[in-house]
């Protein structure tokens, strides 16, 4: 059980989160706009980086953060909570699995997406399933990547988040 000024502080964080994932417009910038009656331009009150790529992500049409990717989630989370980078991933576009993918499935290694949001050109564009795991816990997985699974730890899903893009993935 978490103490209680905790629990705002974590939802608060993955509402922020959420909201770069969604690329809301900061509260500032709302107060702005209602205190002029006219709408203000975005880019005065957004965080650049992350933000930023995520706003004119969405304005392009283009795919979320994770759309055409798959997530699960494996064994216990004591940096986040699993229900909040469950929600995350949703936000951004992800699927949930329900069972942890094998890398040697036939099933697997036979789909055919790619990530949009991956670098140009390099081998994790073709990765679309990910085992997220958190670093505190006792699994420490001995391989990385296999085939098109590949596992990471819950704080590179928050990093890739805050940059809005799919980061490569390191021991």
């Amino acid at each position: 059980m978490r103490p209680e000024y905790m629990k705002y502080s974590c939802e608060l964080a993955i509402t922020m989160l959420c909201s770069v994932a969604l690329t809301c417009v900061l509260i500032p910038g709302v107060k702005a706009c209602l205190q002029s009656r006219i709408r203000e331009q975005e880019e005065k009150y957004e965080i650049c980086g992350g933000p930023r790529r995520g706003r004119l992500n969405q304005e392009q049409l283009l795919p979320k953060l994770f759309d055409g990717c798959y997530f699960y989630f494996l064994g216990t989370f004591n940096h986040h909570q699993k229900s909040d980078l469950i929600e995350l991933v949703k936000a951004a576009g992800g699927q949930i699995l329900v069972r942890q993918p094998k890398p040697d499935s036939d099933v697997t290694q036979t789909i055919n997406t790619v990530a949009y949001h991956a670098q140009p050109g390099s081998d994790q564009s073709f990765c679309t399933q990910y085992v997220i795991y958190d670093v505190s816990s006792k699994y420490n997985p001995d391989k990385i990547r296999q085939g098109k699974v590949w596992m990471a730890p819950s704080s590179w899903l928050i990093d890739c988040v805050m940059s809005f893009q799919l980061l490569p993935v390191t021991k």
